[in-house]
């Protein structure tokens, strides 16, 4: 017949076990409680808590926490979710794909579609970004459309043009001021805006 082990243990809500209680590295339990205590040294401290609707305390973690196989557990589940998540690393690895942050911004995502800082960027090809979305000075979002002229050499851009964000609405022409069209032989758009 195999051999009962029982731990120190008390019924008595909020009772915590002092050092004379137990030795340096013995174990007690809260049964109303639902926690488990330990001396270590001249503490005792707190190695586990699991009171219903509480945050269940395992103490400090003072190593990596792996699963014993691979993609085999959830974190949480459809009907019961972790409520915030909170990293001080700068990315989250997600089958490979990865999410970085360097602590200042915000992306909301709802049903309507996502939510960027303004001035986001996209990569385009090998670390080289272009700006996907710019604010104008009421706010509002802008296409920044370069502008050459052969003052300023037609291979250099001049500046940057803000135009309302609206790809509805192409320029495929100018009519200058002395009635020429400047524009695309090929017809394809200049810009947009």
């Amino acid at each position: 017949m195999a051999t009962v082990i029982k731990l120190k243990r008390t019924t008595t809500a909020s009772a915590v076990p002092t050092t004379s209680d137990l030795a340096d590295g013995e174990v007690a339990v809260n049964i109303t409680d639902k926690k488990v205590f330990m001396r270590s040294g001249d503490s005792i401290v707190t190695i586990a808590n699991f009171n219903e609707g509480t945050s269940v305390d395992l103490s400090a973690i003072d190593q990596d926490i792996l699963p014993d196989t691979t993609e085999a557990y959830d974190l949480g589940s459809t009907s019961k979710r972790f409520r915030s998540l909170y990293l001080a690393g700068n990315t989250i690895d997600i089958g490979g794909s990865t999410i970085s942050s360097d602590g200042t911004g915000t992306i909301s995502i709802s049903a309507t579609g996502a939510t960027l800082p303004l001035n986001s960027n996209v990569e385009v090809t090998n670390g080289v970004t272009k700006t996907l979305a710019l604010a104008g000075a009421d706010g509002s979002p802008v296409q920044a459309v370069p502008f050459f002229s052969t003052s300023g050499g037609l291979n250099t851009q001049n500046t940057k043009l803000d135009f309302k964000a609206d790809p509805d609405k192409t320029v495929a022409s100018f009519t200058l001021a002395n009635g020429t069209q400047l524009g695309s032989s090929q017809g394809n758009t200049l810009f947009f805006f």
